[in-house]
Order: structure tokens, then C-alpha cells, then sequence
């Protein structure tokens, strides 16, 4: 439309990482995006789900850094992914919502409880996917064929899926000059073979490491309290917890922040804080969640993750849509447990479980004897 072309900026991110990766933060990401000052933002959603104000469960990028920065700033927001139809993936994967987690999820893998135990997951600065090992990592996979090629699937759609994700991102470029820059957030896998793409089609990539590092102070500048929350939460009560790989630094980083907020959640982080990291003990714990129960009114959490509030889980905790107050009772269940006070362990589950439908209570007794330890 405007014959010269746009410059375009690929930020490829770890989904949820920004919540286990100091470098990755919602802060991090929300200063580098004011560094490109773009004219517009990709994301990683198709339109018509994007329309409905639905995003996947795991993309806290997204939804909470990329897209309310976008809103608050006027800068356009565009759809670009791609998803396949109920047919096809019925066809393909033997599922016909891709969305839509089994009743009870599995440990990790496709729908199960997102958890980060590779080092790298922790410590990659926020450029990574720019860099030449995981390029050349990526585009290993791509090119390689599994010996059975029934498995082959995932490949394949990925190769196919990022190839319309290029063709929208050139829709969404049409309408802009050389004058702009258009920045696009997408997982990580996908970048090199869009800009290959994008290249082929006489595009200018910009690769987001030419705009420098954000400094401590500019992370400072945009923290928001719901990146505490999130966090604290990520961290200190699903798997990352439970399979022990919590990030201390941000952790703490995210509470000295929170400051000294007047809330019982926060105070209730504070215990749980103390405990993944053998501060204090069960017993101190205890008579910590009692003094919380008897201070608790109406007060809830500031995020949960949870996306279909059905269900009694979020996609990276087996509790996650417990209320606060029910939330405490677990834990002080928990902590009953492992003393071995088995009535007392049991009349908090009870209470608990008088509060829930049939539903959600089955699927909360199924994960308490699998991860409550």
C-alpha cells in the first residue's frame, strides 16, 4: 500500500517464562517493547479466537504483559496464528479441542502442568532465541524426520502453522510504510522460520538485541503489581514448587517489590516462601496459616492462571481455583500431613470439600493423594 516496506522485530519468547526467568519478566518485556516504540504488535493468537478474548492458558506473555501494554499505550494489536480445524486435529492427534485439558491433567507433557527444569529456562537473557545454537538447534528439529513418521505430525504442523503465521504477519505489514517498525511476540520455535519468510518476501528483520539490554531501572520503571502475584504464585505454589525448581532470586525480588502491601495473600506467600525454601517448620507454619484463617474475610487472589473456572486446577497448579481461604486450609493440611495428624488433615479437607460440586470435588481429591506431600 505504502510501496516501501516496514522494518519488522521478532521477539521470540518462552511461554511463561517470564515468570521463572529474572531476564524474562512482564517488566522485562514491557521495556523492551518501549524501546522499539512499534507501530504496531503481532501476537500470538488466531483472530478468531483473539476476537473472544481467548488466548492459550500458557501464554502469560500475551495476555498479561504484551497485550494490556499495547491497550494502554493505543498501539494496534494483530492476531497472527494459526490453528487447525476440529477435524484435523481429531485426525491428527486423536483430540478435537486442542484446548482442552483430560479431567485430570498429567504431570507435564501436551495439556498437563506447565513446570521448567532446564537451566537454560532460567538463565537465557531475553534475546535467546536470536542466537546461533538455538537456531541451529531448532532448525535440527524441524529438518529431521522421527523414524515413525505416524509421529511426524507435530513437525509437520509446526512447518505449516508458522508458514501462515509469515503469510498474516505480511497481511498485518501491507498497511504500513518504511517509516514504522511492526514487532512480533511469538514463541520461540517459530521466529527463525518466519524471518526466513518474511526475508524471502523482501522484508527488513531488525533482530531485537540491536535495541540493548534493559537495565534494572527500566524493569523497575514497569513492574506491576499483578507481576508479583503471578510470580509468587508460578513459583511457590504449583509444580515448580513441587518438583523443587524455584527461582529464588525472582521470587524474592518479586516480594521486596510487593513491599509491605496490607494483604493476607501476601502474608500467606511469605509462609510459603519460608517453607519450599527450609526457613521455617511445619509445626511454625501451622500456627502461621491459623493466625491468617482467623484474619481472612473476603479477600482473594490477584492471579490465578486458571482459564476454565470448571475445573478445580490451573495449567500449572493442581489448586489453583481454590479461594484464598480454601487455598490455606490446604496448606495447613499439608503441613498436618506430614506431621502425621491424620484427623486433622482430614477435617480440613472436609470443609474444604463442602464448598465444591461433585465435579470439582473429585478432581481435588484425585490431585491431594498425587501432590499434596
Amino acid at each position: 500500500m505504502f510501496g516501501q516496506k516496514p522494518n519488522v522485530v521478532i521477539l521470540g519468547v518462552g511461554h511463561s517464562t517470564q515468570l521463572i526467568n529474572y531476564n524474562h519478566q512482564p517488566a522485562a518485556i514491557r521495556a523492551f517493547i518501549n524501546k522499539v516504540k512499534p507501530s504496531a504488535i503481532c501476537i500470538e493468537r488466531s483472530p478468531e479466537e483473539f476476537s473472544r478474548n481467548d488466548f492459550y492458558e500458557f501464554t502469560y506473555e500475551q495476555q498479561f504483559a504484551v497485550v494490556p501494554y499495547a491497550r494502554e499505550n493505543n498501539i494496534p494489536l494483530y492476531p497472527v496464528d494459526w490453528v487447525p480445524s476440529e477435524t484435523d486435529s481429531e485426525l491428527g492427534f486423536g483430540i478435537k479441542d486442542l484446548n482442552v485439558p483430560r479431567f485430570v491433567r498429567q504431570k507435564e507433557g501436551f495439556l498437563g502442568f506447565t513446570a521448567f527444569t532446564e537451566e537454560s529456562d532460567f538463565e537465557d537473557d531475553l534475546y535467546f532465541a536470536e542466537k546461533e545454537d538455538y537456531i541451529k538447534r531448532i532448525a535440527s528439529w524441524y529438518s529431521s524426520q522421527p523414524e515413525k513418521t505416524a509421529f511426524d505430525l507435530p513437525r509437520r504442523m509446526f512447518l505449516y502453522r508458522t508458514f501462515l503465521q509469515s503469510k498474516r504477519i505480511q497481511k498485518v505489514l501491507d498497511n504500513y510504510s518504511s517509516r514504522d517498525t511492526v514487532l512480533v511476540v511469538i514463541g520461540a520455535f517459530h521466529k527463525n522460520d518466519i524471518e526466513n519468510n518474511l526475508i524471502g518476501q523482501g522484508y527488513q528483520i531488525i533482530q531485537p538485541s540491536t535495541f540493548g539490554n534493559t537495565n534494572q531501572q527500566e524493569i523497575n520503571e514497569q513492574f506491576r503489581k499483578q507481576d508479583g502475584y503471578s510470580i509468587l504464585s508460578f513459583n511457590l505454589l504449583g509444580m515448580q514448587s513441587q518438583i523443587r525448581k524455584v527461582n529464588e532470586k525472582l521470587v524474592d525480588y518479586a516480594l521486596a517489590k510487593l513491599g509491605n502491601d496490607e494483604s493476607i495473600e501476601l502474608e500467606f506467600f511469605k509462609i510459603r516462601r519460608a517453607l519450599v525454601f527450609e526457613k521455617i517448620s511445619s509445626k511454625q507454619a501451622l500456627n502461621q496459616y491459623q493466625v491468617l484463617l482467623g484474619k481472612i474475610d473476603n479477600e482473594n487472589w490477584s492471579w490465578t492462571g486458571v482459564k476454565d473456572v470448571s475445573r478445580i486446577d490451573s495449567y500449572f497448579d493442581p489448586f489453583g481455583n481454590l479461594t484464598l481461604k480454601e487455598r490455606i486450609r490446604l496448606e495447613l493440611a499439608r503441613e498436618y500431613r506430614k506431621l502425621l495428624k491424620h484427623k486433622e488433615f482430614h477435617d480440613q479437607i472436609e470443609i474444604i470439600n463442602s464448598g465444591l460440586n461433585s465435579y470439582k470435588k473429585s478432581m481435588l481429591n484425585f490431585y491431594i493423594e498425587k501432590y499434596l506431600n
